[in-house]
């Protein structure tokens, strides 16, 4: 077991450094501006730790940017109410009508080069795309775990868009973070014109924390090419852990939101098997509170008050399971200030739901070809861009009890380009494929059963279980 000195909430947050005072500050700061009036989306009511000596707070606010796998987004609060976190505005895109708090990551450059759109706007833009004009523009996504798998990472390493075009990685991250501090400053501006910008933001980008040091000062040197901070003021970006960052989070949940985990019999049931959830739910918050001897649980989902029922020398776990990666930590609760204690040091694997949509894609290449799925993605990377947006719905709403097979949409251009390339229909290849659970619909759709379906989840699930035994 890795020992490791106590670290208080505040500087696990914000990384502080000698010298610096952290960011969540008492109020009455001098650059607090009391009259910006924002509405928190989640007021919190958690019990305020000891009183410490004041202290003069460095920013006016934090500004934390959530950069993903496959989605993104900010949260931001001010020193004077360090507690009070507000989520970005929401964004329109997706299915119609439907409002979100993060935007897919994606990247559309024009064929020059130049920045053109990012998240919904970017994919539906390139999606409208002539397929032949669509050759030329430049589109990422998914591209923010391409930094860890790269072995020789340096400051000229490219990447490579969907239609085979190369750009420096570099220059592909700074587009990115630089339309989230337009965003953000912007969204501050209009709801609290009296701040000023200069030297008051801090700004906090996250990373998992299976990444080396090289990915980590990458993600730096692209943000001092977005322009978030200079580097003579290097202090005013903070790099966090992902699990560490939803370690502290965890003051906010309530009980009947964690699993107990250290309950389980030997032998007993893996915990990828199905449990009554309900139940589960009860039996940690009644052991929570009836036994104290070292509790283990895993935290699920929400916003509440967990700090309250637990005391000195109770652990927990956070799996925090992304696009990329599955990112774990394990804390224990220290007193008297309520400051969290290391247990194991930070870490975890690339089982992201990424892994999910290679596995769609691997099946698609036993199908029809894997030659044929190269050349469908390099010639027509709007149709393919389709087509992976047709099985993300899908296979959000695929369940290990879902009895339904499920229908995926084919793009016309994927028929087409299939029946010139091969000379036969795709019918005709599902007919003559081994893989018997994947059938054509009438509708022009492909059919699989929810066995298939749950087999494509299999690697990346047993990948997660085996990182949290």
């Amino acid at each position: 077991m890795l020992a490791v000195p106590e670290l208080g909430l505040q500087e696990l947050y914000i990384g502080s450094s000698p010298g610096r005072s952290p960011v969540p500050s008492p109020p009455g700061s001098p650059r607090t501006q009391e009259s910006c009036a924002i509405a928190p989306l989640t007021p919190s009511q958690s019990p305020k730790p000891e009183a410490r000596a004041p202290q003069q707070a460095s920013f006016s606010v934090v500004v934390a940017i959530d950069f993903g796998t496959t989605s993104s987004g900010y949260a931001f609060s001010f020193a004077s109410d360090p507690e009070a976190i507000h989520m970005m505005r929401k964004w329109e895109g997706g299915d119609p009508g439907v409002a979100h708090q993060k935007t897919p990551t994606c990247l559309l450059l024009t064929p020059e080069g130049a920045f053109h759109s990012f998240g919904y706007t970017a994919r539906d833009y390139y999606h409208d795309l002539d397929p032949e004009e669509a050759r030329d523009w430049l589109y990422f996504e998914k591209f923010k775990m391409k930094i860890h798998s790269t072995t020789d990472l340096t400051l000229k390493t490219q990447l490579e868009a969907v239609n085979g075009k190369k750009m420096p990685a570099l220059e592909v991250f700074s587009h990115a973070l630089r339309f989230f501090k337009e965003q953000a400053l912007q969204e501050l501006r209009e709801q609290c014109p009296s701040l000023p910008e200069k030297d008051t933001v801090r700004w906090v980008l996250t990373v998992p924390a299976i990444w080396k040091q090289p990915a980590k000062q990458f993600m730096r040197e692209a943000a001092y090419l977005a322009g978030l901070v200079s580097r003579e003021d290097a202090e005013q970006l903070l790099i966090a852990l992902e699990p560490e960052a939803a370690s502290v989070y965890c003051r906010k949940l309530r009980l009947h939101q964690l699993l107990d985990l250290s309950s389980r019999a030997p032998g007993s049931r893996r915990l990828g098997e199905r449990c009554s959830i309900d139940s589960s739910f009860r039996q940690a918050r009644e052991q929570l509170r009836k036994s104290r001897h070292s509790r283990t649980f895993l935290v699920e989902s929400g916003v509440g008050e967990l700090w309250a029922e637990m005391q000195a020398g109770d652990r927990y776990m956070v799996a925090d399971c992304g696009g990329g990666t599955v990112d774990l930590t394990v804390h224990q609760l220290e007193q008297p200030h309520g400051t969290l204690k290391e247990l194991y040091k930070a870490s975890g694997g690339p089982c992201g739901a990424v892994g999910v949509d290679l596995a769609f894609e691997q099946l698609l290449g036993r199908i029809f070809g894997e030659d044929f799925i190269a050349t469908f993605k390099r010639q027509r990377p709007a149709a393919w861009v389709d087509l992976t947006i047709a099985f993300e719905a899908r296979k959000r709403t695929a369940g290990p009890h879902r009895a339904g097979a499920l229908n995926i949409s084919l793009p016309f251009s994927f028929i087409d380009f299939y029946r010139k390339q091969r000379g036969h229909n795709v019918e005709t290849a599902l007919r003559r494929s081994s893989v018997n659970s994947v059938k054509w619909s009438s509708q022009g759709m492909l059919r699989m059963s929810c066995e298939a379906m749950n087999e494509l989840f299999q690697p990346t699930v047993s990948g997660i279980i085996q990182h949290i035994e």
